[in-house]
């Protein structure tokens, strides 16, 4: 028995390695109102973080540009571009497999991979990345951070 509960508890300890990175690109703090747009596949993990953003203050626009706008800049030659609804945009991407046999008892997921990318579309610079991988939130018992760690960088970005 002592062998078996030995077997699960290493497993568990190995299964629960994971790799989280945040990298900050500017450390000038945003002065504005919290609204950032979504750059991210509709998908339950993203509901979720949008879920968490939301109940810190921000207001999430589920896409990032919803105007067409064209300029004439010359007798020859036309500009179409798809004008910005908001300043700031999340690029969310990632992978967990989120079918039934998959998915962490408790609601969680087991990411490959996961990277969240805050964009100023005015100056187009990336102001921070959060990189991830292992098990999120709701994984008992090895949960992570994955989505907090996101919602924090965030709140971090902000005055």
């Amino acid at each position: 028995m002592r062998i078996i509960l030995t077997a699960i508890f290493v497993s568990a300890l190995l299964g629960a390695c994971a790799h989280n990175d945040t990298v900050i690109f500017t450390d000038s703090k945003i002065d504005a109102e919290k609204v950032i747009a979504l750059d991210a596949p509709r998908t339950p993990w993203v509901v979720e973080i949008e879920a968490r953003l939301r109940k810190e203050g921000f207001k999430v626009m589920r896409w990032s540009s919803t105007t067409n706008v064209q300029v004439q800049t010359s007798d020859a030659r036309k500009e179409q571009y798809r004008e910005s609804s908001t300043r700031y945009i999340l690029s969310i991407r990632g992978y967990a497999n989120s079918d039934a046999m998959h998915r962490c008892f408790g609601g969680g997921f087991n990411f490959n991979e996961l990277t969240a990318e805050l964009v100023d579309t005015k100056s187009n610079e990336t102001m921070f990345s959060v990189t991830g991988s292992g098990y999120s939130e709701n994984c008992p018992p090895m949960s992570g951070t994955l989505f907090g760690n996101i919602t924090d960088a965030v709140k971090r970005a902000w005055k």
